[in-house]
């Protein structure tokens, strides 16, 4: 998948799981990786790509219970082909977030 499209489906799947994108820059590495930054109204949202090793991490903060971060997640592993997917979630220090299995 080339950066653009990467960068693209990522946005895209930010947007489906309830992010209001308020801006979006990409940078591809010369025969490497990606970084992609997503301002969110609700915070932001960080694509880092290493092809070279088939690896892809991805940071998504936000002050909103309302945007569905692991289904972002879900729907990229998917879109990105991924053999498996890890992922740390860190409650806000204010208490805001949701656990693991979507309680509140």
């Amino acid at each position: 998948m080339s950066s653009e499209k990467a960068a693209g489906t990522f946005k895209e799947a930010l947007e489906r799981a309830g992010a209001t994108v308020v801006e979006s820059v990409a940078h591809s590495f010369p025969g490497k990786g990606l970084t992609c930054v997503l301002i969110l109204a609700e915070s932001h949202a960080i694509l880092h790509t290493w092809p070279e090793t088939g690896t892809a991490n991805i940071d998504i903060f936000s002050c909103s219970t309302r945007l569905k971060s692991l289904a972002a997640i879900v729907d990229l592993g998917k879109v990105f082909g991924a053999d498996g997917v890890s992922v740390q979630e860190v409650l806000r220090a204010d208490g805001h977030g949701r656990t693991a299995d979507g309680r509140e």
